[in-house]
């Protein structure tokens, strides 16, 4: 369906509005770029249209004003779309932004685990779609309201490999907004690379109820390295070679610089949502099963953490 209006090239649409979106929409409206967030929180859409987004960094306090709409109040669509929405709502939140999609749109997933990425190639051309991987953190303090200490990156790639212009400003744009972005060849790597961090931190972390720096001990380094142990040799019988002390210094910079840090897995045990147990342990042992490897840590944290979610009002 063709919109009356064009689309706003300048503007970047960010779908889901929690802690990563309001990161990214704090940081990308400070440096001046035109953000909309878009949810399907009316209350939390509202508080942001009041108050504007907050972000709480190590060098102090950034706010920015933001569009914030439900889909189908926008009537002027974004050129481009940064996907923060959870895995398992993918294809929802596509399809209430699919009247909106041009057949230039842009689509970057930066989303947590595998296996959203089939969902995207649903909504637009192979050549419309990038896909990648940030180490920001971001925990949500309230409505339009996160803490992110400490640093990160994004790393992303075009699903065809061909890296067009529009992309390429899109890159641009997240490093003037200080988001230390990089479009790389490797990205599959990095996604695995990404995964693996996330089983072990996003796992031993709910199960435990520890922030990130809580596992700085003897006992929860050598219970990372077992998750990530586990995660590699997936990967490998996958045919990725990830990069495992790559992986191990990610590691030891956020047990350092990560201090109080709650992951996203952690908050959403806490605040009693679902989690994203499935698209992230899950996946790791569906891939396991398929290569016939055994991975009993990661499949008892995704069982773990299962029940806990199921016990959660």
């Amino acid at each position: 369906m063709h919109n009356a209006q064009e689309p706003q090239a300048a503007t970047i649409g960010i779908l889901g509005a929690g802690a990563m979106g309001t990161l990214f929409g704090t940081r990308l409206a400070q440096a001046g770029i035109s953000v909309t967030l878009v949810d399907v929180n009316p209350e939390l859409l509202h508080a942001i249209r009041e108050h504007g987004v907050h972000c709480e960094t190590d060098q102090g306090p950034l706010h920015a004003r933001v569009q914030a709409l439900q889909a189908h109040e926008l009537t002027q669509p974004p050129a481009r779309w940064l996907i923060f929405t959870k895995a398992a709502h993918t294809q929802a939140a596509l399809q209430s932004i699919a009247h909106l999609l041009e057949p230039e749109t842009l689509l970057l997933s930066l989303q947590n685990g595998i296996g959203h990425i089939e969902t995207l190639h649903g909504f637009a051309d192979a050549r419309r779609i990038a896909v990648g991987v940030t180490t920001w953190p971001a925990r949500l303090l309230g409505p339009g309201k996160v803490s992110s200490l400490g640093s990160g990156k994004i790393r992303f790639m075009p699903r065809t490999g061909q890296v067009d212009v529009g992309f390429q400003d899109f890159c641009d744009d997240l490093n003037r907004a200080g988001l230390h972005c990089e479009i790389d060849p490797e990205v599959e790597t990095a996604i695995w690379e990404k995964l693996a961090f996330n089983a072990a931190f996003n796992g031993l972390c709910g199960v435990t109820r520890q922030t990130v720096d809580g596992l700085a001990s003897p006992l929860g380094r050598g219970l990372i390295h077992e998750v990530l142990n586990e995660v590699v040799a997936v990967a490998a019988a996958s045919g990725i070679a990830v990069d495992a002390p790559r992986i191990q210094a990610t590691v030891e910079d956020a047990l350092n610089h990560h201090v109080g840090h709650q992951p996203s897995l952690l908050q959403d045990l806490l605040a009693g949502r679902p989690t994203e147990t499935d698209s992230i342990h899950g996946a790791v042992v569906r891939a396991a099963e398929r290569h016939g490897i055994a991975t009993p840590m990661t499949r008892t944290l995704h069982r773990l953490i299962s029940l806990t979610q199921q016990r959660t009002p």
